[in-house]
């Protein structure tokens, strides 16, 4: 399946890009199974949510949907298409904002095993709620803002970790912060010194 933008005129597939097609699906499917257990943390995977999507965290509460696996096909002038394979994953929603019915969204593996959704380049603002240390391998919990400090959104981000750079020292508990999703992992990107 090609996605043409405005402007691009209908173009069917040639026999030979939908031989291609149908042969990479097709190795797909015949492939053997993988245990998502011996994937490597942070792993991403595509997925397709099901038609009522994904809803949000309700506190402690994390909702889960099966998602069908989507897998990338090459195809004409260098652009690449999402095709849904007969995979179906139970993927968890941490975040407290809910997930579109029907829409294509990346994955990664928790230390534990469960697939979650990433939110890709997810940025926030907020403050350290303990200590963080340079080494700390379990991470803090973040109170976000609403871009402004005096104002508490009452959402929190669990396990996140120091800056990649830090050599050293201590981030203290009530530090404004910035932090991004990298790799899997929320890591503080910005602090004050």
């Amino acid at each position: 399946m090609h996605r043409y933008r405005k402007g691009q005129t209908f173009r069917p597939p040639t026999a030979a890009e939908s031989a291609t097609h149908a042969d990479t699906l097709e190795a797909f499917r015949r492939r053997p199974p993988v245990s998502q257990d011996l994937a490597p943390v942070g792993q991403g995977i595509v997925v397709k949510t099901p038609e009522a999507g994904i809803d949000a965290r309700d506190g402690t509460t994390i909702s889960s949907a099966v998602c069908t696996r989507c897998i990338e096909v090459d195809g004409a002038s260098s652009t690449k298409t999402l095709v849904e394979t007969d995979e179906e994953l139970r993927i968890y929603n941490f975040n407290t904002s809910g997930v579109a019915g029907d829409s294509f969204v990346n994955t990664a593996l928790a230390l534990n095993g469960t697939r979650y959704v990433e939110w890709a380049g997810g940025i926030h603002e907020g403050k350290l709620d303990a200590n963080l240390d340079y080494d700390d391998t379990t991470g803090v919990t973040v109170s976000i803002w609403k871009g402004n400090p005096q104002e508490d959104t009452g959402d929190n981000i669990d396990n996140v970790l120091p800056l990649m750079v830090m050599t050293s020292g201590t981030l203290d508990s009530g530090s404004p912060v910035v932090i991004q999703r990298i790799d899997g992992y929320w890591r503080v990107t910005h602090a004050e010194c």
